[in-house]
């Protein structure tokens, strides 16, 4: 049956002067190096703590510890989600600078009552944490008698910007805020159907909780998502992101298209749970595919964009790719040709098959062997087999490595010279050898075989002062003198033009 959990404020949770029994102190050392897990008898500790949702900027957590030993340090262990790893961190003294940002953290004066802060930013690269997380923490106290923790609490990372409500049933918990309780409801329905279809096909299974946040329109939305492409923000609505490692999904819940969203999002939460593996994740086309393979509502903009696709020799080697397209209309098109092909691969190679698969996945096995285990084929040949079952050409992968230009050969470069000379090049010998000049009163070239000439015409000499210089027969000289005295003899002939 449905639960509604009371309005949880402004996501402020406190823990009041609780008191960490004895035992706790053994278990504490158990999750800490170079420390003495002996049993210590000690008087109780007072704590007053508080942990507070600033999203997106971050976590602010603030202790106050007293007790009869003298304590030197305060830390914050917490988990984020479902994910496995731990973070750790120390908090700071009160107000300052290390406590509003993280960094260069001073020590706590150590004290009979001691207090530390912290704001755990979570608008920065690799620490985002998606709003309605739960974060599951402890505090580690350090005094002059040793390490102990205190029990496990748990804090929800709330968008802090709405009050919210939730509406739990079965795995799945949709905070909402504002009248729209009924459309959460909506959304709570389609999401479990979905697990009923989904769950069976994955292999996985469906009783691990699920929490969704429901925003409701697409200005809210953007303030909750993490950095993105810009131009995909810019020319598509994000209508939904989940989170599979935390078990988070984001969803948009106005709109025709927000239960098939809802639905789209917690499948690839159960493809993370069923194929994830540490060392590589499902493939992006079979992630994204099966999500709207389990769509239980889904609209009509992906078969369009496939039909655009197909009609233009458009298609992407979707199996090929590491990534999301970068354009919006290639993102479209990918969504529409993933899904058609998982839905050949289920209707046409059976649907236990996409069972083994995930499992295989799950082993750390890559997707190309994956496939060959489970169908018998390769990649390119499940892929052909769709492009056949839709009318489209045969792809044909790339050759690989690059091709070798032909090498052409470098042509032999003499010296140049003014006088014929062995192994060098005789200025004027390639080409035509009979370089004419015209002077401004002269008409035909000269007939004087001791001279060359320099074919100039007057009405072009700002464009071609220079045609190029040839030496005469007759007794060797100089070749730089040589050189300058015929520039020279230019330099006077271009005045002469240009007079």
């Amino acid at each position: 049956m449905l639960h509604i959990k009371p309005n949880l404020g402004s996501c402020i949770y406190k823990v009041s002067k609780y008191k960490i029994p004895l035992f706790i102190a053994t278990l504490a050392a158990m999750f800490l190096t170079n420390v003495n897990a002996d049993t210590i008898e000690i008087d109780d500790i007072l704590i007053e703590s508080s942990v507070v949702s600033e999203f997106p900027e971050g976590i602010r957590i603030k202790a106050k510890v007293s007790g009869k030993n003298e304590i030197s340090s305060i830390a914050f262990r917490f988990t984020v989600g479902q994910r496995p790893r731990a973070s750790y961190t120390y908090l700071c003294p009160v107000e300052s600078i290390g406590a509003q940002s993280g960094i260069d953290c001073a020590n706590i004066e150590p004290g009979f009552t001691v207090e530390g802060e912290l704001f755990w930013r979570t608008d920065i690269g690799g620490r985002y944490i998606p709003p309605g997380t739960i974060i599951t923490y402890t505090f580690e106290i350090t005094d002059s008698e040793g390490i102990r923790e205190t029990k496990k609490q748990e804090f929800i990372y709330h968008d802090s910007r709405f009050q919210w409500d939730e509406i739990t049933k079965g795995p799945i918990t949709i905070a909402y805020h504002g009248p729209v309780k009924t459309r959460a409801e909506l959304l709570l329905k389609a999401m479990l159907d979905t697990l009923k279809v989904m769950g069976p096909l994955l292999g996985t299974g469906t009783e691990a909780p699920i929490r969704a946040t429901m925003y409701n329109n697409t200005k809210e939305m953007l303030g909750g998502l993490p950095p993105g492409s810009t131009t995909i923000r810019r020319e598509l609505i994000t209508a939904g992101q989940a989170f599979s490692d935390a078990g988070i999904v984001l969803t948009l819940g106005s709109g025709n298209d927000a239960e098939g969203t809802a639905s789209h999002e917690v499948t690839h939460i159960l493809v993370h749970r069923a194929g994830h593996n540490p060392v590589r994740n499902v493939p992006v086309w079979l992630n994204e595919g099966l999500a709207e393979y389990g769509n239980i509502k889904p609209g009509f903009s992906y078969d369009i964009a496939l039909e655009f696709a197909l009609a233009n020799d458009r298609l992407l080697p979707v199996m090929r790719l590491g990534s999301m397209p970068g354009t919006p209309e290639d993102a479209i098109i990918f969504y529409g040709q993933s899904r058609s092909i998982v839905k050949m691969m289920v209707n046409e190679l059976g649907r236990d098959k996409m069972k083994e698969l995930m499992a295989e996945l799950k082993s750390g096995i890559n997707m190309e062997d994956a496939a060959v285990n489970v169908y018998g084929l390769t990649l390119i040949e499940i892929e052909n087999m769709w492009r056949d079952s839709v009318g489209a050409p045969e792809y044909v992968p790339p050759v690989k490595g690059r091709e070798i230009p032909t090498a052409v050969p470098l042509p032999n470069v003499l010296l140049y010279s003014l006088t014929p000379q062995p192994e060098t090049e005789t200025i004027g010998d390639s080409g035509d050898k009979s370089i004419e000049i015209l002077t401004e009163n002269s008409t035909e070239p000269s007939t004087d075989t001791n001279s060359e000439s320099l074919s100039i015409e007057s009405k072009n000499a700002s464009s071609s002062i220079f045609s190029g210089i040839c030496s005469s027969p007759g007794p060797s000289a100089d070749a730089f003198m040589t050189t300058m005295l015929i520039g020279l003899g230019l330099m006077a002939l271009r005045k002469r033009i240009r007079k």
